[in-house]
């Protein structure tokens, strides 16, 4: 659901216009704005957009996103106003937010991408300001991927899993789970954080960690200046954080391996797979 650097509003997808069948949704046959593996997102009257889940997914995930959105709701951060739950419609109805995303911009002209870069990272450390919120466990959401990926074997994931356990779990801080470019969107008021579905708490170093990986490999190509352009972005990126956050670069290291991990259970592309079991193996036999 991870694979790509495009995103909706909660979930990977590609931009078309179209409309959706209504077989699908109950009767909402509205223009398409995106679709993703859990669901699409289409736009409705009255400044409002349906997140409408297909029909095989449980109504017991919608309501647990549901609620991650009401938690969400509670901080100081700009997101999108969560409406309704839809049950009979099997749709979440949020408030419509028109703006280009920080990557749309960052493509616009790249000459800016340092300074677009530097305010993601503020953005960023402005998330991990937010706490005592009720919301799963960071590091119990990674173990619980880690422990159902197809990529690795039993032997490595007890390793990785060993890895995970000794890492700090005290901070409890709110984590975005997914921070990329494209999950921020710049509007007339102000910039506005999406795509909260994997939100938890947990260790802010963990959450850069994860933008690390997704701003370096994520929908990777076979292009070698793209993949030295990424590279040099990502590691661009975590001296902003390290900037504002002053942490030690070995402690964020530490956090590279089981997030990797985690990653590999979602549907990403093969390249990017390639590269991350690549980077785990090379850290399992260190």
């Amino acid at each position: 659901m991870r694979s790509s650097l495009l995103r909706g509003l909660g979930f990977c997808f590609r931009r078309r216009g179209s409309r959706l069948k209504s077989q699908e949704a109950d009767n909402i046959a509205e223009t398409v704005l995106g679709t993703g593996n859990t669901a699409r997102v289409i736009a409705r009257g009255g400044g409002t957009v349906a997140k409408v889940f297909y029909r095989h997914i449980a109504s017991d995930f919608i309501e647990y996103e549901y609620a991650i959105y009401k938690e969400i709701a509670k901080t100081p951060l700009q997101v999108p106003r969560l409406y309704s739950f839809e049950k009979e419609k099997h749709a979440l109805i949020f408030e419509r937010i028109d703006g280009n995303s920080l990557m749309a911009k960052m493509k616009s002209n790249p000459l800016f991408m340092p300074i677009h870069m530097r305010r993601m990272a503020e953005w960023h450390a402005d998330i991990h300001q937010c706490r005592n919120l009720k919301l799963p466990l960071l590091n119990d959401r990674l173990a619980s991927r880690i422990s159902v990926c197809s990529d690795l074997n039993e032997s490595e994931k007890r390793k990785i899993l060993s890895h995970l356990e000794g890492l700090p779990d005290n901070e409890r801080v709110l984590c975005h789970g997914d921070f990329h470019p494209d999950n921020v969107l710049l509007t007339k008021k102000g910039h506005v954080i999406i795509d909260w579905a994997d939100a938890a708490v947990g260790s802010r170093l963990a959450d850069i960690a994860r933008s690390f990986l997704l701003i370096k490999y994520g929908g990777l190509t076979s292009s070698p200046v793209q993949r030295m352009f990424r590279r040099l972005l990502a590691k661009y990126y975590v001296r902003c954080c390290r900037r504002i956050g002053l942490f030690d670069m070995s402690e964020l290291q530490k956090w590279i391996l089981p997030v990797a991990a985690g990653r590999l259970s979602e549907s990403i592309g093969e390249r990017e797979k390639e590269a991350l079991l690549k980077l785990i193996h090379a850290r399992i036999n260190e």
